[in-house]
């Protein structure tokens, strides 16, 4: 999608977000006067009818579906700011500003579009994908789940899991491989009621929720299929990075809002007679985590326009772009952290819970072991 917005128009629309979060959300996280793990979902739809007033519904998804049209560039420039509080990692702007809507959903008929896509955005909700499975270790290839074609229908057997956005979602996406008559295995996607499904929910580290699902005998009509048979796996890709780099975006949103934190604390507490910022190693730290937040911004944002255009390697800018962008961010909350000592552990400071959502946004997505193979790859 070509970007057709100019840079006076994106800066207006970066302090529309930066004023939604100072006025909104993060008054929202601190009134109910203790330690925050999610929002009622009263606030969450006050919030969204907010976040519509300002023009900022649906920012994932096209215009003449509903929603605000936006390209990858901008939204990852939207998104640091939208990620700058409590819960803003993986619930940014508290999540109103609707749910996502995976690129490869261009390739919906205007039946299904218009059967999953218009009624998710007009109740502020989205779409999960349901893509790994357990054993497969970061390789898309590896799947396991099958759909065998019965008539106008396929049926389903295999796991999956992983599955984040199960509660802001109204249907589903799943990747499995077609067995054609030929024995073929052929990666596609098919659309899911998300009523028709039955979830079991895990807890990570007390601060992300993930779902899993079995899938037994479950039939879906070809015509819930996207795109052709076997085309699945080239679209999950092009998704996989986009995503990658929103992730790289958003921590790099609560990584300078924890570095905010760390220069606050570090003026303020005294220590052998003065305060810690004007101590060597703290104004290290400091200046360090400007210096690489400065250069993972740039690398998110050449990820961005590269997977938008699809430029050459835009899989491996975006697998970069991702991977620097959570070193990064997880490096700056450590050290903000240890600038805090004891206190950063407490829970009316969202640093604690950006230390654990680090760790996981590391792992997500692909983790740093799987990435630095495709870069070798392509260099040797």
């Amino acid at each position: 999608m070509p970007d057709l917005l100019v840079e006076n128009e994106i800066e207006i629309l970066k302090k529309t977000v930066q004023s939604f979060i100072k006025e909104h959300v993060l008054p929202a996280e601190l009134s109910p006067k203790k330690y925050v793990r999610d929002l009622p979902e009263e606030v969450i739809t006050r919030l969204k009818k907010v976040a519509k007033r300002a023009g900022l519904e649906a920012l994932h998804a096209k215009a003449e579906w509903g929603g605000a049209g936006l390209s990858l560039p901008v939204r990852a420039v939207l998104l640091e700011e939208a990620a700058k509080h409590r819960l803003g990692l993986y619930h940014p702007a508290a999540d109103a500003f609707g749910g996502e809507f995976p690129s490869f959903l261009e390739k919906c008929t205007k039946q299904q579009i218009d059967t999953y896509i218009k009624p998710a955005i007009s109740q502020g909700k989205g779409c999960f994908v349901a893509v790994w499975e357990e054993q497969e270790d970061n390789h898309l290839e590896n799947l396991t789940a099958i759909a065998v074609r019965q008539g106008n229908e396929w049926v389903i057997n295999g796991d999956k899991a992983y599955i984040q956005n199960m509660d802001q979602s109204t249907f589903g996406v799943v990747l499995v491989n077609c067995q054609l008559e030929e024995g073929d295995a052929q990666p596609t996607l098919f659309l899911l009621d998300a009523d028709l499904l039955e979830m079991k929910e895990t807890v990570l580290i007390d601060v992300q929720t993930t779902h899993s699902v079995t899938l037994n005998n479950f039939r879906v009509h070809d015509s819930q299929r996207i795109g052709a048979v076997g085309e699945g796996l080239s679209l999950v890709r092009h998704w996989l990075a986009e995503l990658q780099v929103l992730l790289g975006a958003k921590s790099i949103g609560i990584a300078v809002k924890a570095l905010e934190y760390g220069k606050q604390y570090a003026k303020l507490r005294i220590t052998r007679g003065k305060p810690l910022a004007e101590f060597p190693t703290i104004r290290s730290m400091l200046a360090n985590a400007v210096l690489n937040l400065k250069a993972a911004r740039l690398m998110v944002g050449d990820a961005a326009h590269m997977v938008e255009a699809l430029e050459h390697n835009w899989q491996i800018a975006a697998q970069m772009a991702k991977l620097h962008a959570t070193e990064t961010a997880s490096k700056v909350i450590d050290d903000v952290l240890q600038i805090h000592g004891g206190s950063g552990y407490a829970g009316d400071l969202p640093i604690e819970r950006w230390y654990k959502e680090i760790r996981l946004a590391r792992l997500n997505l692909q983790k740093a072991e799987s990435i630095m193979e495709d870069i070798a790859d392509t260099i040797l």
